[in-house]
């Protein structure tokens, strides 16, 4: 019989609302043998010793999981019991969601997904910006592919980005999304990552108070990206420049800009202080050491050369949103 590790983490905010018994009934009693794994208790898991995954968790352990499991032939059901699971709303345009008695009587299988990779690349004695179709098999511009990681729908650095981890776990699970209304004035500050970014071709460099890496039509709540194609094997880059000037002028010119994108929402490529490219792959310089919000869980990145690539995934992926 084939094995499924059923994982819950139990530091996701409504991850009251789910049990083990709860998920192996939706699957299906003695469909398949059931190891049960609680975050973060049990530590970590082996993936190859399964044919499915059950993710209950937020967006950070989706992609905790996906991390092991995009380019495995494993089934992977979700179930979000997060804060705000924008990879489970995103998925609602994608017709990759569906409910335990209709999965249960049908057998439903999940689809491969798109997720981005992101990886530390080095320099051996010649670079070039242009990229082959796979960048994981570019050997031949003097890259180097090391340390390759993976994010469900978002990796992103600067303002307001850090509301994604700061906020406290005993508050999210108490209050919900109220509780990153607090991290929001406190993150409201101009950043200036300096990075010369080249995406599939085309080249920006300067101050950036946002850097984001994106395959989701939405994130921190905001349905903004218009341009967003499920079925794509691409993502979005947004870059927002740094204002040159700081205090309330600065402060000013930055919500401008935040209101252009979260709030007007952004559909066609845009150049200058707002950056806005559909994207396959993306190698970024940078200068600064940032930290990034990747799925909603911190990630340090040191200054350097990275790749950022969005490809599909070989696990097969579904939503399952009432249980």
């Amino acid at each position: 019989m084939e094995k499924c590790v059923i994982i819950i983490n139990r530091r996701s905010g409504g991850s009251k609302k789910v049990s083990f018994d709860k998920v192996e009934a939706c699957l299906g009693v003695g469909r398949y043998a059931y190891q049960r794994f609680t975050l973060p208790d049990d530590g970590d898991f082996n993936i190859d010793e399964y044919s499915a995954v059950a993710v209950c968790g937020g967006d950070g352990t989706l992609g905790w999981v996906l991390d092991k499991a995009y380019d495995r032939p494993v089934e992977v059901y979700y179930f979000p019991v997060g804060t705000l699971n924008d990879k489970a709303k995103a998925m609602r345009y994608s017709h990759l969601k569906t409910s335990c008695p209709s999965f249960q009587a049908s057998a439903t299988k999940g689809k491969p997904i798109v997720v981005g990779l992101y990886q530390k690349q080095t320099k051996s004695h010649t670079v070039s910006h242009s990229f082959d179709d796979d960048m994981c098999e570019k050997l031949n511009t003097g890259i180097k592919n090391k340390d390759k990681q993976v994010f469900g729908y978002v990796l992103a650095a600067g303002t307001f980005t850090p509301i994604g981890y700061t906020a406290k776990v005993a508050l999210k699970q108490r209050i919900g999304v109220l509780a990153y209304i607090g991290e929001v004035l406190k993150e409201y500050k101009i950043h200036r990552i300096n990075a010369r970014i080249n995406a599939d071709g085309k080249e920006w460099e300067g101050q950036f108070t946002l850097l984001m890496f994106l395959k989701s039509p939405r994130c921190f709540g905001f349905r903004f990206n218009k341009a967003f194609d499920a079925e794509s094997e691409s993502g979005h880059l947004i870059a927002i420049r740094s204002p040159g000037r700081g205090g309330i002028a600065g402060a000013v010119t930055l919500f401008c800009r935040f209101f252009r994108v979260f709030f007007v929402g952004l559909k066609k490529p845009m150049d200058k202080n707002i950056i806005f490219k559909r994207a396959v792959n993306v190698h970024v310089e940078q200068f600064d050491d940032a930290d990034y919000c990747r799925d909603g869980e911190l990630q340090r990145v040191g200054a350097g050369e990275y790749g950022v690539s969005f490809v599909k995934s070989k696990c097969r992926f579904c939503v399952i949103e009432k249980f």
